[in-house]
């Protein structure tokens, strides 16, 4: 018996957890994409002397430690999806995006350090392991590509540069009032 397709599923059963969920998941893609671009943030971090001794640490751990620690790290990156969806059940939209801009730049960063660390050993030990991390940076550049297009789009836009002249002027519209309010603490606390 061939049943349609919308009589198999109900979609109307859950509609507001449905657009939470796509909703979420939008954003955590977008957060992915537009992540690449913190290359400044990943400089600064990767100057830091506790993040140079944590993958000089992870590069000597054994081929099978490096590997699991790197499994562990991408674990916690998953479990950290979990804590969106808890953040947004508990305190709304804002705070799941805060948590997720969070998790990405943290725990995201962390496993990708822990990776890059321990790859060599572990592709030497392992050779699925390459096989699998070729797969993934085949998936990165796919994402890549898909986020330039996107951005080339919303460049070639006619309302791009009026945006990005308004966001340059509220900055540094931003950036003249705290001067202000410092120096008006700085008179009043010199008192």
């Amino acid at each position: 018996m061939n049943v349609p397709f919308d009589q198999e599923q109900p979609h109307d059963r859950h509609p507001v957890l449905r657009w939470i969920g796509h909703t979420l998941g939008i954003v955590y893609i977008l957060v992915t994409l537009l992540f690449g671009p913190i290359k400044s943030l990943a400089r600064w971090l990767a100057q830091q002397r506790r993040i140079q001794r944590y993958e000089h640490w992870v590069s000597g751990f054994s081929p099978a430690t490096g590997l699991a620690a790197s499994l562990l790290s991408l674990s916690l990156l998953e479990l950290s999806k979990i804590a969106v969806l808890l953040s947004y059940r508990g305190f709304g939209l804002l705070v799941a995006l805060v948590v997720t801009l969070c998790a990405k730049a943290s725990i995201g960063y962390f496993a990708h350090l822990t990776w890059r660390a321990a790859r060599p050993q572990v592709i030497a030990a392992y050779p699925w392991t390459a096989r699998v991390d070729a797969w993934v940076e085949v998936q990165l550049v796919q994402l890549r590509g898909f986020r330039d297009r996107w951005l080339s789009y919303v460049r070639s836009q006619p309302w791009y540069l009026g945006a990005v002249t308004t966001m340059r002027r509220l900055r540094q519209s931003v950036v003249r009032w705290v001067r202000m309010i410092k120096r008006r603490l700085a008179v009043q606390l010199g008192r």
